[in-house]
């Protein structure tokens, strides 16, 4: 783990993408402090086990093996995806142990996918999935630079210096 890392604070271990997405601000002997992502005075918080964090490649791996799963499953019982509604993919996925507001957020991009037009589809979805949880988040996207204790939230765009 190194200053900079991007990670997952696990907010309930029973259920896969049960996290807060931080970044390793500091590490000492026994803690890490992690800054939450926010886009106002994100909170500094000190990790005393590192079994409470997970790596954003591990937190979003996980996440895309259990879809992948319920997927293979959906596909098997109802013969396609497509046969069922969003409602009831999320549903699946809270079955199988998905975090409520995870399992909500892969379904909403399953509106993204062209299912029907699209080489691919389940791929599509996937990679979207892994693109929003293992997305780069630089310093000033949500997050100060590491060792500052508060940051300016950022804009998304670049913006001139003088008005134009």
């Amino acid at each position: 783990m190194k200053i900079g890392e991007l990670v997952y604070l696990i907010t309930d271990r029973h259920q896969t993408g049960a996290g807060i997405p931080c970044m390793v601000s500091a590490l000492h002997d026994c803690t890490v402090e992690v800054i939450v992502e926010s886009p106002h005075n994100p909170p500094v918080s000190k990790i005393y086990s590192l079994e409470d964090i997970l790596n954003s490649n591990v937190f979003t791996h996980s996440i895309l093996n259990l879809v992948y799963q319920t997927y293979e499953e959906i596909q098997h019982r109802y013969g396609s995806i497509l046969n069922l509604t969003t409602e009831q993919i999320a549903a699946q996925l809270l079955r199988n142990g998905l975090a409520p507001q995870t399992a909500r957020r892969c379904v909403d991009l399953i509106d993204h996918v062209a299912w029907q037009n699209q080489a691919l589809p389940l791929r599509q979805w996937l990679e979207s999935i892994r693109d929003f949880y293992h997305r780069p988040r630089l310093a000033g996207k949500g997050f100060p630079m590491p060792g500052s204790r508060s940051a300016a939230p950022a804009d998304s765009e670049a913006r001139p210096l003088v008005p134009v």
